[in-house]
């Protein structure tokens, strides 16, 4: 953790990436992009321009500018200079196109269309695939470096301090969202170098420093597998922490749930009571089956169903009842809703699966009602005041205590 702040906060990436607000900038009109000026570009700007066209078009925000992705399916890879003027980081350091164009005419990997109104990649630099072998190949060759100061600390000044060990691809600024949903610096960055080699020669260094603080160095590698271990060892505490708080607990309802235990073996329902219903109506509710088989003198315990159910149980109270019931019914059938419904009595193995399954029911809902009688207990005594008027000491809740 860095800053105070979980592993988890948003980590954005900052880096001399394209900007995305560009889609939104007003076009710039071929008129304007052919205006000049009579001021001759320094060297230094004009390497600076080359290397950031470059970094448009080089591996890494190839892989990910969705924009610029598309712009170059619609040309052969063309892009018109009116498009590349609108990118806010090249806008700022010329909006002469006569002025770009010149900066890359000596780049390996830009090309200039023979109208000199627009630039592209080059067909001899095609683009990687972006495969898993790819992206381990950019791990293995990328740092992270932390120690930089947390105010005041830009992607410009990074590319400046990084310029005495290139060659690099990209950096990203490591942030976090604060309470105020802001981006911070969290003091740390990844910094991918262009080859294996130059990533080795930075990280052999004996002392690297940014202003008078020494930097940490790791590769990006081990600093992930770290913050996995972290992350795994947080969990696994938290994990054991609820299972002592679990077990802490058990022992305590281990009291309080020996009485159901003994409900549970208590429980014995009678046999030769079940019958099983077929072929219902689709608007059939349970009152409607009671109804119907109380019409055969059928003295019911529980009717297993719900409405929409094809199917459905009854439990009767009296042992050997149900085969009672059926032979009053015209060929085991009823009708319900002017539907004939099927009836049957469950027997043997099928029988003795669903009275286990009713018992564990019947269970389940007496635990369900005792803890909840439990959960109530106590509840109700406090802020509140004998009624007026009254003779006896029931209890009742006040108005503050009803709202609360």
């Amino acid at each position: 953790m860095e800053n105070g702040q979980e592993e988890n906060k948003a980590e954005t990436v900052i880096s001399d990436a394209v900007d995305n607000e560009v889609k939104n900038e007003k076009p710039v009109s071929d008129e304007n992009a052919i205006k000049q000026t009579s001021d001759e570009p320094s060297s230094e700007l004009l390497e600076k321009i080359k290397n950031q066209i470059e970094f448009y078009f080089g591996d890494v925000n190839m892989q990910r500018d969705k924009f610029l992705i598309e712009q170059t399916k619609l040309d052969d890879g063309w892009v018109p200079m009116t498009v590349m003027l609108n990118f806010k980081m090249l806008a700022s350091m010329s909006q002469e196109p006569d002025v770009i164009l010149k900066a890359i005419e000596l780049s390996k990997l830009m090309e200039i269309s023979e109208d000199k109104k627009k630039i592209r990649r080059s067909p001899k630099c095609p683009l990687p695939i972006y495969n898993e072998e790819y992206r381990k190949a950019q791990e293995a060759r990328t740092a992270y470096v932390k120690g930089f100061p947390l105010q005041d600390t830009n992607i410009e000044k990074l590319k400046t301090f990084f310029s005495a060990y290139e060659p690099f691809e990209n950096i990203v600024m490591r942030k976090y969202q604060d309470k105020g949903k802001k981006l911070q610096f969290k003091g740390s960055i990844f910094v991918q170098f262009k080859t294996l080699e130059d990533a080795k020669a930075f990280m052999a260094r004996e002392s690297i420093k940014y202003g008078d603080t020494e930097l940490i160095r790791k590769w990006s590698a081990d600093y992930s597998a770290e913050k996995a271990k972290e992350t795994e060892d947080r969990r696994q505490k938290r994990s054991e922490m609820k299972a002592k708080k679990s077990e802490s607990m058990k022992d305590k309802e281990d009291d309080e749930s020996g009485e159901e235990d003994e409900n549970e073996k208590d429980i014995s329902l009678p046999k030769g009571c079940v019958i099983h219903f077929i072929d219902v109506p689709e608007k059939c509710t349970r009152e409607d089956i009671k109804e119907r088989l109380g019409e055969l003198d059928a003295n019911i315990a529980f009717v297993d169903f719900k409405i929409g159910d094809k199917e459905g149980w009854v439990r009767l109270q009296e042992e050997n009842t149900a085969k009672t019931i059926i032979d009053k019914m015209t060929d085991n059938q009823i009708l319900i809703q002017d539907k004939t419904v099927t009836c049957r009595v469950l027997e043997g193995e099928e029988e003795e699966k669903y009275l286990t399954k009713a018992k564990t029911q019947i269970v389940n809902t007496r635990q369900k009602y005792n803890k909840g009688k439990k959960g109530k207990k106590g509840r109700n005594t406090r802020g509140q005041r004998k009624r007026r008027n009254s003779d006896n000491n029931d209890l009742v809740p006040n108005k503050k205590a009803a709202i609360e």
